[in-house]
């Protein structure tokens, strides 16, 4: 097992990280120093939890000068990350002289950031746009820079910024060194490397979603609008700890919290539209107890650097395999197990999830959830709904051509208004395939 010494890092940077309680590299960090270290450009495919951010932390610091230039640039896709990073830089740095790292990002105040840069920085973390802020603004000069690090690329490429990414890659020298950390390869991700990088080297670490293979996957089927009492009894059930619950929008993030408030659960609430000042108290606050909950969405989430998540739950389905690797891979940090959840109502929604079941080459299971003392067994696969008008087709002609108002009450009654008669008709909905998936009664 190889050890920091014989990766080629300044011995005064190994201290530091002995004195944190790192014994020896993980397999990206042993795999990943050598070559940045050598000055090659670097595509690395790591998930999450591996280690990554020291893998380019490390030989960073190795070639940095005290001049006060900025020498390096990280590129992240969310300002947690880039806090993140800027933690690791300032602890492995310390006390050491000259060296300086500053992070900035939307959200927070720019005349400090100004201020910081003004200061003198050898490395620079940030977002794309706050980036972009800074150089059109000229307070940000990137023609010195030596190393550029793109990291959660594919992140940075789902959210939008691959053209802010290409016209900060525009300030920078053309022989520069650059790193790419990814968790997916995608076809966007190839086209960035043949783009801007010279012959870059490659590795993979472990195989390919392999952080989640540890992970105990299940799925639950409710009906759409008991899904958050549905959630009330899986928490119930749950063994205590901290646990993250997945939305796709912020409003549902919001929705949830409130639920989960009244009815008992310490639930916190973390997305886009908070303050910064806001997101980092939530984040103090839910580090601070180990039973807490915390619901965000996808976007809020990276840079959340927890290790004792024992619990994911997807409350809506991800929008695609990348996210549900992202948002598993929260609970099992390091190779340790975990639990996630999802929650689906529609039989779509089944197909979805057996297909990122397919392409993550995971295991995920249907699963049972105790109600009110009852196991109830819900169908794998159900049949699709269809409805069919029990009315006559005279009337079926003007609810139709338009000539007749058709109204659905709540109890399922269809109300035909105009037409060739006066007054209102009222006759049933007939469900010729009635879904078999089992309701949950309160």
């Amino acid at each position: 097992m190889k050890r920091f010494e014989d990766l080629g890092i300044n011995p005064a940077f190994i201290n530091s990280l002995y004195e944190q309680g790192f014994d020896a590299p993980t397999e990206v960090q042993a795999r990943a120093i050598p070559i940045i270290n050598s000055g090659k450009d670097l595509v690395a495919l790591s998930q999450t939890g591996t280690g990554k951010t020291l893998a380019f932390v490390l030989p960073i610091l190795n070639k940095i000068t005290p001049e006060h230039i900025v020498q390096a640039l990280i590129l992240c896709p969310t300002r947690e990350l880039a806090e993140q990073i800027l933690l690791e830089f300032k602890k492995i740095i310390g006390r050491t002289s000259g060296l300086r790292a500053v992070a900035v990002f939307g959200g927070a105040d720019m005349q400090r950031q100004i201020y910081a840069l003004k200061r003198g920085a050898n490395i620079v973390i940030g977002t794309p746009g706050r980036v972009l802020d800074h150089l059109a603004r000229k307070t940000l000069k990137l023609g010195m820079v030596q190393t550029v690090v793109l990291d959660e690329a594919d992140e940075m490429l789902n959210m939008g910024f691959r053209g802010d990414i290409e016209k900060i890659l525009g300030y920078t020298p053309r022989e520069r060194q650059t790193v790419m950390f990814s968790a997916t390869m995608s076809n966007d991700i190839l086209l960035l490397t043949k783009k801007y990088m010279h012959s870059p080297e490659k590795l993979q670490v472990g195989t390919p979603n392999a952080t989640i293979s540890s992970i105990k996957q299940s799925y639950f089927i409710c009906p759409k609008e008991k899904k958050k009492r549905a959630l009330h009894a899986l928490l119930t059930e749950l063994p205590r700890g901290r646990t993250i619950v997945f939305c796709n929008t912020k409003k549902m993030v919001d929705s949830v919290q409130i639920y989960l408030r009244k009815v008992g659960f310490m639930a916190l609430a973390l997305h886009g539209d908070m303050p910064q000042n806001v997101r980092r108290k939530v984040m103090n606050e839910y580090k601070s107890e180990p039973n807490n909950i915390l619901i965000t969405t996808d976007v809020a989430a990276r840079g959340i650097d927890v290790k004792d998540i024992i619990s994911v739950i997807n409350f809506d389905l991800p929008q695609n395999n990348e996210y549900y690797i992202h948002r598993v891979g929260r609970t099992g940090r390091a190779g340790h197990g975990g639990n996630a959840y999802t929650l689906l109502n529609t039989p779509e929604q089944v197909k979805d999830l057996q297909e990122i079941e397919k392409k993550t080459k995971s295991k995920i299971t249907l699963s049972t959830l105790t109600l009110n003392g009852n196991i109830e067994k819900i169908q794998e696969k159900p049949k699709k709904i269809g409805k069919k008008l029990n009315i006559k087709s005279r009337e079926k002609r003007a609810i139709i051509s338009g000539r007749g108002e058709r109204n659905q009450s709540r109890s399922g009654n269809v109300q035909v208004r105009g037409g060739s008669k006066q007054g209102i008709k009222k006759r049933t909905l007939r469900q010729t395939h009635k879904p078999k998936i089992t309701k949950i009664h309160y």
